[in-house]
Order: C-alpha cells, then sequence, then structure tokens
C-alpha cells in the first residue's frame, strides 16, 4: 500500500471518530475530502464537486419535491388517515400486531421518505394501541423502529439512494426498483419474522391483556379513506409509467425515458391541495398554506439529505484524488463474491456509526459503481449498489444514534440501548439474507 492510501486510510477512520464522537457529519466529511485532495495537491477539485453537484437537478429534483409531498400529507392529514386505514384490520388481531405494524411502518415509509416523519405519522397510533393491547413499551418501539426504517423507502423514485443508483449506473429508475424488489422484500419478511420471534421468545407480550378502546378508532368516512389512498398515489404512479410497461403510449411520447419524479410529486401536491379544500370561501389561504409547506418540505430535504449527499461528494472527490476510490472498485470488480459481502457490509457498518442510511449509500453508489458500469457490468453495478442501500438502511435502524431510534425511543419511552439490543437480531439477520442473496445472484 503506497503512502496515499495509508493517508486516505487514517484520514477515514479519523473522520468515523468524529461523527461517532458526535461532530456534524457534513463538516467532517468535507474537510476530510479537503485534506486528501490537498495532500495530492489539489483542494480546489472539492470547490469543484460542491458546484457540480449543486447543479444536478436530476438528482436534487426528486429528493425535494419528494419531501415537499410528504409534507403536504403530514399538514392535510392525509398521512394519519393511511396509518388508522391500516391500523384498523389489527385491532381485533392481537397476535398480528408486530407483522402488521411492521408491515404499515414499510408502507409508511414508500410514501413519506424520511424514516422519522414516517414513524412519526405511524407512532402515536400503532404505539398505544400495542401496549393497550398487552405488548411491552419496548416491543411497541422495536415495531415502529424495524417498520419505518428497514427499507420501504426503496420503493419511492424519490428516495436519494435509488436516484443515486440510476444515476451512477446511467439506467431508469424504474430499472433500479425492479432490482431491488425482491432482495428488499426478503429483506423485510426476514427483519419481520426474526423480530416477531424475538419479542415471543423475550415475552414481550401478555396474551391476557386487552384494553383497546373500541370507539377510540371509528371507522374511516368514504372522504378519510379517498385522503389516505392519495398518500402512496405518486409512487403508484410512477411504477405505472415505467417505459416499459408501455401503459400510456401518449406521455411515453413526451418522456421516452419516463416520467420526471419531480413532476409527479408536483401534480399529486396539486391533486391534494384540491381534494382537502373544504371549504371554497378559504381556497386562497388553504392553498397558500400547503404552498408554503410543500417548499418548506422542499427546503427541509435541502438541508436534511442534499447537504449530506453535497459532503459524501466531497469526500470522495478527496479518497479519488489520493487513488483509494479505483484500489476499491478494482477489488470489488475483481470478484463477484468480495462484491456480494462487502457491498451490504461497508455501508451498514458507516450507517451504525454515523446513524445515517442516506449519506453511507449515496457515497457508495457514487464513488463505485460508475467504475462497475465502464467494464460493461451494469447489472452487477445496480445490484451491488441495492444490496448498498438495504446494507445502510439496516445499519441506520440499529444505530443507537439515527434519527428515527432516538425519535422512536422518546414516544416509547425506553432506552435506546435496550432497543438497539432487541433489533440487533433481525436487523443482522436481514444484513446475512441480503448477502446471501447476493452470492446467489451473482
Amino acid at each position: 500500500m503506497n503512502s496515499p492510501l495509508i493517508a486516505a486510510a487514517i484520514i477515514t477512520a479519523a473522520a468515523m471518530l468524529l461523527i461517532r464522537r458526535g461532530v456534524d457529519v457534513r463538516f467532517v466529511l468535507i474537510v476530510a475530502g479537503l485534506i486528501m485532495a490537498t495532500i495530492i495537491g489539489t483542494p480546489w477539485v472539492i470547490l469543484d464537486t460542491f458546484q457540480k453537484v449543486l447543479g444536478r437537478g436530476d438528482v436534487i429534483g426528486p429528493i425535494c419535491t419528494a419531501m415537499g409531498y410528504a409534507f403536504v400529507l403530514k399538514a392535510t392529514g392525509c398521512d394519519r388517515d393511511l396509518v388508522r386505514l391500516l391500523v384498523q384490520p389489527l385491532r381485533r388481531v392481537r397476535w398480528l400486531l408486530v407483522p402488521g405494524g411492521v408491515a404499515i411502518g414499510f408502507i409508511a415509509n414508500m410514501a413519506i421518505t424520511s424514516q422519522t416523519a414516517a414513524a412519526a405519522a405511524v407512532g402515536p397510533i400503532l404505539i398505544p394501541l400495542m401496549i393497550a393491547s398487552g405488548y411491552a413499551p419496548l416491543a411497541a418501539a422495536a415495531t415502529l423502529l424495524v417498520g419505518c426504517s428497514v427499507g420501504g423507502n426503496l420503493f419511492n423514485p424519490g428516495e436519494p439512494d435509488i436516484v443515486s443508483i440510476g444515476t451512477a449506473a446511467n439506467v431508469n429508475i424504474g430499472d433500479v426498483i425492479n432490482v431491488a424488489f425482491v432482495p428488499n422484500m426478503i429483506s423485510f419478511v426476514v427483519a419481520t419474522v426474526v423480530l416477531t420471534f424475538v419479542i415471543r421468545k423475550l415475552k414481550l407480550w401478555n396474551v391476557d391483556t386487552l384494553h383497546v378502546d373500541e370507539d377510540s378508532m371509528p371507522p374511516l368516512t368514504r372522504s378519510q379513506f379517498f385522503r389516505a389512498m392519495l398518500a402512496p398515489l405518486p409512487v403508484i404512479v410512477l411504477l405505472l409509467l415505467q417505459p416499459g410497461l408501455g401503459l400510456a403510449p401518449s406521455i411515453l411520447s413526451l418522456y421516452p425515458q419516463g416520467v420526471y419524479v419531480s413532476s409527479v410529486m408536483l401534480l399529486c401536491s396539486g391533486l391534494v391541495m384540491l381534494v382537502t379544500l373544504a371549504e371554497p370561501r378559504r381556497a386562497v389561504a388553504h392553498l397558500t398554506r400547503l404552498t408554503v409547506e410543500f417548499f418548506e418540505g422542499m427546503g427541509f430535504a435541502f438541508a436534511k439529505v442534499i447537504s449530506l449527499i453535497l459532503a459524501a461528494a466531497c469526500f470522495l472527490s478527496g479518497l479519488e484524488a489520493l487513488g483509494a476510490i479505483s484500489k476499491i472498485t478494482k477489488l470489488l470488480t475483481y470478484d463477484t463474491t468480495i462484491a456480494a459481502i462487502l457491498s451490504p457490509v461497508i455501508t451498514w457498518g458507516l450507517a451504525v456509526i454515523s446513524g445515517s442510511g442516506t449519506a453511507p449509500s449515496v457515497a457508495f453508489s457514487q464513488a463505485v459503481l460508475p467504475g462497475v458500469v465502464a467494464t460493461g457490468a451494469i447489472s452487477t453495478a445496480i445490484l451491488m449498489g441495492v444490496a448498498g442501500a438495504i446494507g445502510a438502511s439496516v445499519g441506520r435502524t440499529m444505530s443507537p444514534v439515527s434519527a428515527i431510534m432516538l425519535f422512536t425511543c422518546t414516544v416509547a419511552e425506553v432506552e435506546p440501548k435496550a432497543l438497539v439490543k432487541l433489533v440487533m437480531w433481525p436487523m443482522l439477520s436481514s444484513l446475512l439474507t441480503t448477502i446471501v442473496y447476493g452470492l446467489v445472484s451473482s
């Protein structure tokens, strides 16, 4: 190993240590990238990278508009109607509350790509219901955490992980989701089954306890049901309008590569604004409020997600300047077995340390996938990116410093250490399943 690579390893280790100690991950990554680029005598590449990423409409547009839509759903209560619609069938079948609760979180995370925001929508309904049904608060917290963080967001075309894979591999986002479907669903099912078993094994459920107030959650009205169905609407529309399906020839003639994610999010936001207009005489105030919410959501996405992508891109530029990226790419393309193992493990480890699933996944895709695509192995590159995204989701879910972990512990009033210990086994099982799938598919 030459001196630049040794320097890259030392700086990376120091960066992870600083992140673990609470220093802002964006500051650490940008400074680390700048130091590495300076060592090689090209500090300006970090500034060039920052400017380049700022102009990436194919990345910033889908992510920001998806979060804007999530803010509109929250402001109108459509997200809560979706959760109520999903929860109601579970009230009378208590033993289904763990797998059913995880599934509710998973579906909510498909529509609301922020894990913490999804948990904020699901938690106030699911956790009291589970506790009233005899489940320990720790079991309810684990159900909420796993459901909202284990990977439902990877089925949303506006998710940064998916967008980054599509951009890095130069393929349609729909193609990425198609590749992600089987391994992500297997990961989800394994995590759900193992969590259900662990909760039973630890006896975190009292079968003789039931204090559910049947009047506390009346059936949804027809209007509320329709509002609930608005939450996953952009995901459904984007999946149906994939070019490969050919379901809308007139639209595909205008957009042969597929409809823009940001366009669908914007149109669906407008639809929600109109559908939730209760009093026509207050139309101006209603539309103004929701327009502000939409752009507040876009701003939130830029501050919380795009900023991470910018910082990760600067860090990667530093690694690339030192030659570390080419070494990692050669290692992963040299042997498919190594790639299948390291792709999810690398992102998992970084997510556990940093508490972010987005940053490791996006950084991995941007750093490694273009080099793999250059060898002609496009399908391998997509699968590696998907494995990395799943690994990052698993790592975030069991990270003691992740935002959704801390939020869930606050809502359920449990200790992070205890919750990490409980979700560790379902998450490690999920990670192992992803590795096995990669080995079988390679």
